[in-house]
């Protein structure tokens, strides 16, 4: 367990060239005056701000012009952390470690690693889980004179990024219940439950599937071999594949038959009735088609005549005529063998369709054989990897439960709780079963600050019960008697704080402490402010100049 405490804290103000330098004992030390608005809520205010906890300040205090040094002790390690603005830097001894202006990505994880303690929690937007700011390390170390009296834990601010339950289970940390590789496990085990999740859904659709493709290939009869079936296909293919060439060649000759006989026919016509019925004038010889009318002259008459090398009519007919008849009877045999062959082009394509038909389902059938296989596979790897999640989530339950016990640690800071109210005089039975760490009880009026101070002192009682490893922090204390009209509820007040020695350190600001010092049997340094709304000195800004410079132009450089 390591110990932290501050040094020192330097607030210089570099637009009024003023500055306090405040130095701190281990223990207990308590920062009081006679008088309000001296400046007690901001030096103290400015301990935590510096290490990266955002805080309140009252508007009048202007903390963009300033800039916060504070010296910090971690067992036996110096370590020194200037902040301007949102930039940081962060020295260990006099080594320049760290210059950020990142508190999450760099000044926090540094700090993690210095103090040997960090809270893990889950991001509101992401859902992932994090490191949180250092907000969240001091949480339980600091009560905030304008914020801490209102509500438990409640002095930080811009902590809104996680959600409100998430943010007090950090003091899970402090009792050493929750650790980083704890919350990892937490975190994977939640991560698991979410595929668990998904698996048994992958896992029913998947059995719905193989379901209906059981009861299709059901409806299916059994299949023959494949290599025979295409076997089978290939005959009537090739069969198929002649006939058509046959019937394709067979189409040619009767196409060309027709067209030969047409022709022929066309030019016996011209031969036996076309005649020369008029001379133009001896010009030229005209002959008139007698059925359509058209008249072609006597070149394309002897052009027929030409094509049989005749010149006598009746032998000339006699031999188209001929030519015709073997002509028609070619075409004639031509298309019996086309009607013959396309009958038996059909009679094989039904046969094939048959084969191909039964070769069709063959193949359906094995798709579907295929396919409740690979569901089948991947079912079982769902099942395998469901049956590896379940043993995972068992171990890391079984880790878990190896942590301090939440029930013994809620049970023993119920007790500690209870018994500070009634040592503060701040009982009431409705309080009764109504204590818990996680949901902070509370109280009205004047009793507000006890029933508060009571649940910060039960915590650090039941860390100290356990003997919790985690670091332990400066306990800073703003205004704890502010609503106490009477003297011996302060002095009770006090008192509870003042006992706290399980802490390193505890810095206290309150009024009037000289009235109460006798009551405090803990040694005590004592800080006096005096003058109101001068915390900041020009002789401690001229005593730091050149550091305040130094450190100054650091920080605003690139």
């Amino acid at each position: 367990m390591k110990e932290v405490y501050f040094q020192s804290i330097l607030i210089a103000d570099l637009q009024k060239n003023t500055a306090r330098f405040q130095e701190f004992s281990k223990g207990l030390n308590v920062v009081t005056s006679v008088d309000n608005h001296v400046g007690k809520s901001s030096l103290l205010k400015a301990l935590y701000y510096t290490l990266g906890a955002e805080v309140d300040y009252d508007p009048v205090w202007d903390k963009n012009t300033k800039l916060y040094i504070a010296t910090i002790q971690v067992d036996d390690e110096i370590y020194r952390i200037v902040r301007l603005l949102k930039r940081f830097a962060v020295f260990h001894f006099d080594k320049l470690i760290l210059i950020t202006d990142s508190v999450t990505k760099e000044l926090s994880p540094l700090l993690g690693d210095i103090f040997d303690f960090a809270v893990y929690l889950p991001n509101k937007e992401s859902e992932k889980v994090e490191m949180a700011p250092p907000a969240f390390t001091f949480m339980p170390y600091y009560i905030d004179q304008d914020k801490g009296w209102s509500g438990l834990y409640n002095s930080f601010s811009s902590i809104e990024q996680y959600k409100k339950p998430d943010r007090i289970k950090s003091l899970y940390y402090h009792l050493n219940i929750y650790t980083k590789s704890t919350v990892e496990l937490m975190a994977k085990r939640d991560w698991l439950k979410d595929e668990l999740e998904t698996l048994q859904k992958e896992s029913e659709r998947l059995q719905v599937i193989l379901t209906a493709l059981n009861g299709e290939m059901g409806n299916l009869p059994p299949a023959d071999n494949i290599e025979e079936l295409e076997e089978q296909l290939e005959i009537p293919k090739e069969r198929i594949r002649l006939l058509m060439d046959q019937v394709g060649e067979t189409r040619n000759v009767v196409q060309e038959g027709e067209m030969a006989l047409t022709q022929h026919q066309r030019q016996l016509h011209i031969v036996q009735n076309y005649q020369l019925p008029i001379t133009d004038k001896g010009t030229q010889t005209v002959y008139t088609c007698p059925h359509c009318g058209y008249t072609f002259d006597e070149e394309i008459f002897n052009i027929v005549r030409a094509n049989y090398s005749e010149q006598n009519e009746e032998y000339l007919c006699q031999q188209i005529q001929l030519i015709i008849d073997s002509v028609s009877q070619k075409l004639a045999f031509a298309k019996e063998r086309y009607v013959s062959l396309m009958e038996e082009l059909k009679r094989e394509e039904e046969a094939f369709h048959a084969e191909k038909d039964e070769f069709e389902l063959y193949v359906r059938r094995r798709g579907l054989q295929d396919s409740v296989r690979r569901f089948s596979g991947d079912l079982s790897r769902v099942r395998i990897r469901n049956a590896e999640i379940i043993a995972e989530i068992k171990e890391i339950s079984k880790e878990i439960r190896r942590l301090p016990n939440k029930k013994d640690v809620e049970e023993k800071y119920i007790e500690c709780v209870r018994l500070n109210i009634i040592a503060l005089d701040a009982w009431n039975p409705a309080y009764e079963g109504n204590i818990k760490l996680l949901q902070p009880i509370k109280a009205q009026g004047t009793l507000e600050n006890k029933i508060i101070l009571a649940q910060f002192v039960g915590l650090f009682q039941t860390m100290d019960y356990f003997k919790s490893s985690a670091t332990r922090f400066p306990f800073v204390v703003d205004s704890p008697r502010a609503k106490e009209a009477s003297l011996t509820s302060s002095k009770d007040i006090l008192k509870m704080i003042a006992q706290l020695e399980m802490l390193p350190q505890i810095i206290l600001a309150t009024i009037d402490f000289e009235d109460f010092k006798d009551e405090i049997k803990t040694p005590t340094t004592v800080i006096t402010l005096t003058e109101q709304r001068k915390l900041l000195r020009d002789s401690d800004y001229t005593d730091n100049a050149d550091y305040i410079t130094a450190m100054a132009e650091l920080l605003k450089n690139p």
